[in-house]
Order: structure tokens, then C-alpha cells, then sequence
């Protein structure tokens, strides 16, 4: 039996939350938030540095939609960076409908005695977990 190891990303324009999980386990932990440049590029060194560090056989990018399910800016944006990982690391990326992720996280870390205003890279970690948790879950590795 091979174990499987996925990255989850939660896109951000100024940081993007980095989850990893393996298909053993099949429990996401948020690992990383990778801040952006100031100018707005990606930090694609960073990331570099994470996909390097595991032997990855998934990426799986959270699709923000507004709450009639359209798209919005960020679904583009999310749509773009999924194309911008499978060309640079020649790995296949899954995307996923992550409604609600942030709203999630937020509580999530609420519930964990957090302060209410949690550090926003905290929401990103967190968020990047729940996307790769429920593409998991979707997934059932039994």
C-alpha cells in the first residue's frame, strides 16, 4: 500500500495557508502561512521551499464563491495560482469549493479559547486545514 501525501491551500492575495495530510492518516494539519510580496507577486521561494520538503502527489486549492455559489475575484485569482502550481511543479492540482472556510476557522479557533480577533494568518492555517480536511473526507480513503 502506498501512502499518498496532498498539500491544501487556502489563497490569499497578501498570504496563503498551507495544509498538508497524507492518505494513511487521512487528517489535514495546517503547516504554513506563506506571506506574499508586498507588491502582490507570489512568493513562489516559499513555496518552493514546501513542496521540496515533501514528497507531494497532490495539491488541492480552495475555490472561494459567494453565497449563491458564483464566482468572484478570488475564484479567479484561486483558479489562476491552481495553474500557476500544476505548471511549476508538474503536480496534479485539485480544486475545491471552500465556502465558508474562513467563516469555519474563525469559529473553530473561537471555540479553542483563541482571542476573537485571532491573528488572520492563524484563519489562513486553519482554513487551508478545512479545505484539505473536507476534500479528504470527500475523498474516503478506506
Amino acid at each position: 500500500m502506498s501512502i499518498n501525501t496532498y498539500l491544501g491551500f487556502d489563497v490569499g492575495t497578501k498570504r496563503t495557508g498551507v495544509a498538508i495530510a497524507n492518505s494513511l492518516t487521512a487528517q489535514a494539519t495546517g503547516i504554513k502561512v506563506i506571506k506574499h510580496h508586498k507588491n502582490g507577486s507570489t512568493n513562489w521561494a516559499a513555496f518552493d521551499d514546501v513542496v521540496s520538503a515533501h514528497n507531494i502527489n497532490k495539491l488541492i486549492v480552495g475555490l472561494p464563491f459567494d453565497q449563491k455559489g458564483k464566482e468572484q475575484t478570488m475564484t479567479f485569482i484561486a483558479k489562476s495560482f491552481g495553474k500557476k502550481l500544476k505548471n511549476r511543479y508538474q503536480i496534479e492540482v485539485e480544486l475545491i469549493d471552500e465556502y465558508l472556510s474562513s467563516n469555519e476557522a474563525k469559529k473553530l479557533l473561537k471555540y479553542n479559547h483563541h482571542h476573537h480577533n485571532a491573528q488572520r494568518g492563524d484563519v489562513d492555517k486553519q482554513s487551508s486545514q478545512l479545505i484539505l480536511q473536507t476534500w479528504l473526507n470527500e475523498k474516503r480513503f478506506d
